[in-house]
C-alpha cells in the first residue's frame, strides 16, 4: 500500500473530509488531495503530525511506499557550513581566477 492510499484510508476511518484534515494540519485541501493521489508527498513534519493524528507509528504510515523511502535521507545536512579550503576546492578557484582578472583589468585601466 502506498502512502497516499494509507492517508486516505486513515482519514476515512476517522470520518474526516480532506478539508477537515487539511485544516487540522494547516495545509490546503489540494495538498491533501495530492498526497492521496500520489502526486506529492507531505514533508517530514506533516508525516509526524499524520502519524500522531491517526495514532499509528510513522513506520507503519510510510513502510509500504518504496518511492518515499528512497526520498527520505536521514542525517543529511544540505546546509552545512564549509571551511575555506573546502569552498576553494569546490568553487573557489573559479572565484580566485575572476578576482585576479578584475584586479589585472583595474590595474591596466589605472596605469595605461
Amino acid at each position: 500500500m502506498i502512502l497516499g492510499q494509507r492517508i486516505k484510508e486513515e482519514r476515512e476511518k476517522n470520518d474526516w473530509t480532506q478539508d477537515q484534515l487539511a485544516e487540522t494540519l494547516h495545509v490546503s485541501r489540494q495538498a491533501v488531495s495530492k498526497w492521496e493521489n500520489g502526486t506529492a508527498y507531505p514533508d517530514i513534519d506533516r508525516l509526524i503530525q499524520l502519524s500522531d493524528l491517526f495514532n499509528i507509528t510513522l513506520d507503519s504510515l510510510i513502510k509500504g511506499d518504496q518511492d518515499l523511502q528512497r526520498k527520505i535521507v536521514i542525517g543529511s545536512d544540505n546546509h552545512s557550513q564549509t571551511n575555506l579550503w573546502d569552498f576553494m576546492n569546490a568553487k573557489g578557484w573559479v572565484m580566485l581566477f575572476l578576482i585576479v582578472c578584475v584586479i589585472c583589468w583595474a590595474f591596466v585601466k589605472i596605469n595605461p
